[in-house]
């Protein structure tokens, strides 16, 4: 019974993070099918893509969790967050002459921040209760990729309200 409850505490936040993560790619599709602006609908797109990403990662794991009753925790690599946010603020940079945002457009990114906040502040709590280095390395995974979701949504929020300002941050780094 003990090995059950193991299990169970293993799967459920699993089956709850894919849950999440389904919500998201119907946020993001929706946001993009509804925004008036190529950016917005271009980044909306490209979370919901990566969302897809984080569907595939966590049901390998809830499959091998599961397949093998707690004991095989699959190991995962470690993220390139930090070289999709670099690539996606470098397409801002190429299509900055033909933007011009809409309070639509802030709208839909503040709603998809307060979505990506929620899912990474999820998944720091899980992080925090479990013991098993391979959930944690997971959960780690996870917080990384929602932290540059939320990081992406802030730099296009930031180049929609004031590009002047983005570009002069930009060009500092």
């Amino acid at each position: 019974m003990e090995n059950k409850q193991n299990l169970n505490d293993l799967i459920e936040p699993l089956q709850i993070a894919l849950n999440l993560e389904k919500e998201g790619k119907k946020l993001f599709l929706q946001a993009a099918s509804e925004t008036k602006s190529s950016l917005a609908k271009q980044t909306f797109e490209f979370l919901a893509k990566e969302e897809d990403v984080h569907i595939a990662k966590i049901e390998e794991f809830y499959k091998s969790v599961t397949d093998s009753e707690g004991s095989e925790i699959p190991d995962i690599e470690e993220s390139n967050a930090d070289e999709k946010l670099e690539s996606f603020n470098q397409r801002l940079e190429e299509i900055r002459s033909e933007f011009k945002p809409t309070m639509t457009d802030v709208d839909a990114y503040k709603l998809a921040l307060d979505f990506e906040n929620g899912a990474e502040d999820y998944y720091q709590e899980k992080y925090d209760e479990t013991d098993n280095k391979a959930m944690k390395k997971f959960y780690r995974w996870l917080i990384i990729e929602e932290t540059m979701h939320a990081r992406l949504i802030n730099s296009c929020l930031k180049f929609v309200e004031d590009p002047v300002e983005w570009f002069k941050k930009r060009s500092k780094n």
